[in-house]
């Protein structure tokens, strides 16, 4: 996870932010802001509750690499991102399971976005391609079950990665100042947004990057 304090971005300078890292990842599930497709306004609504911790878009057969998150109208209180780290979630699990893990492929879906035929698989147990370090591959927010396995049979064990994985050691608190932009790993950290109040407003701008193969 990297912060750039008071970047105060404009659409177009985000996007060429963004293009230097790689070509662009266009969400499927959502419209970017007028004139700028890759922009996408993450707009929550006042007083919402907190996020279910998750990596983006991992419902698609190709995730995006980086997520770069452009803070535009922050609430008075809350609404911090948590980040969490899934190459020390694996680590710190036994030999034994992370053997077992390292079998396994997951059912990743959009339906917590109303679009359940978006679906596919991943390793449990990704290698990130460019440290080559195995991380966590699993989420609350749009891993479904097991690949081969019932969702009655996978519940158990994935209730304990997707617990396991946010355990307060492994994770990040960041509290946005307007103007920030933050940027970070989709491959190997999964992130949640904090609760505020309903007197707030919070609106971010997001672009993302598809890997390099």
């Amino acid at each position: 996870v990297l912060v750039f304090p008071k970047q105060n971005l404009t659409a177009e300078e985000q996007v060429a932010f963004a293009r230097r890292f790689g070509d662009l990842y266009l969400f499927p599930h959502g419209p970017g802001i007028e004139a700028h497709p890759y922009v996408l306004p993450i707009n929550i609504p006042s007083g919402l509750g907190e996020g279910r911790w998750h990596s983006d878009a991992t419902f698609d057969p190709v995730p995006p690499a980086i997520s770069i998150l452009a803070a535009k109208e922050l609430p008075s209180r809350g609404g911090e991102t948590m980040f969490a780290n899934q190459y020390v979630a694996f680590e710190s699990l036994s030999k034994g399971m992370q053997q077992m893990l390292g079998r396994l492929r997951a059912v990743h879906d959009g339906s917590s976005h109303g679009r359940a035929e978006d679906k596919s698989t991943h390793p449990v147990v990704r290698t990130h391609p460019e440290t080559q370090r195995d991380a966590l591959f699993v989420n609350a927010e749009f891993t479904r079950k097991f690949e081969n396995m019932s969702v009655k049979e996978s519940k158990g064990l994935l209730e304990f990665l997707t617990d396991h994985a946010h355990r307060p050691e492994f994770c990040y608190m960041h509290r946005r100042a307007p103007g920030d932009v933050v940027m970070w790993d989709n491959r190997s950290v999964m992130h949640r947004r904090m609760s505020f109040p309903a007197s707030s407003r919070r609106l971010m701008h997001r672009t993302q990057v598809r890997p390099v193969f």
